[in-house]
């Protein structure tokens, strides 16, 4: 049977954009970055992050069927970790000095977009929440869309969806840099390390509030 690459692209556009648009931690950090270090400091962050959503997406399509029960032979243990990893980074991120003003050359605006890219890279691989989502998405597209024959028009979908997204929003972040003060940095911050630190915390009680409730 023939595969319409149309539909496949579209469903991974659509794919793509529901888990990029909700503004949740990542968004969030992606547009104080652009705010702090301008928009190529935005755009690393970005691409990170629809990199990582191709990646898990592409991970659900051709491997979930095979890997989520390894994963889930393994207990809450890999849940638990990434939560660690997460709550040490956000806490990281809500002590670390804020940024001085435009002109001030602070340890942040520094950063190089290949460290920037590493970072994302690192805080949207450890969100468990979106490999769930593509899990959850992949095995409820009805099989006539050819997902499975053809999985590579579907995660070029998702890519592209999230990159236009976040791009959107670092292009937001160096828009905003003249206009949101230190202060108002200061609250983007501590809103988007603190979801990190929340995403971190909810990782490691579920385990445990799952085993109280059995």
């Amino acid at each position: 049977m023939d595969i319409e690459w149309g539909p496949l692209i579209g469903a991974g556009l659509l794919a793509g954009w529901g888990v990029a648009v909700p503004l949740g931690a990542i968004g969030l950090l992606v547009v104080r970055k652009a705010l702090v270090g301008g928009f190529r400091a935005g755009a690393a962050a970005a691409l990170a992050v629809a990199l990582v959503d191709g990646a898990y997406c592409a991970v659900a399509v051709t491997l979930g069927a095979v890997v989520s029960p390894v994963i889930r032979s393994w207990g809450a243990a890999p849940q638990v970790v990434a939560g660690l990893v997460l709550i040490i980074l956000g806490v990281h991120g809500l002590t670390r000095p804020s940024p001085g003003p435009a002109g001030d050359p602070g340890p942040e605006r520094r950063a190089s977009p290949v460290r920037i890219f590493l970072t994302f890279l690192g805080l949207t691989a450890l969100n468990p929440a979106t490999l769930l989502y593509f899990g959850a998405l992949t095995a409820a597209l009805p099989s006539e869309l050819g997902v499975d024959r053809a999985p590579a028009m579907f995660v070029a979908g998702v890519v592209v969806a999230s990159l236009a997204w976040q791009l959107g929003l670092a292009v937001l972040g160096a828009v905003g840099a003249g206009r949101i003060g230190a202060r108002g940095q200061a609250v983007l911050s501590a809103s988007g390390y603190g979801l990190v630190v929340g995403l971190g915390v909810a990782a490691v009680i579920g385990p445990l509030l799952m085993a109280g409730s059995g």
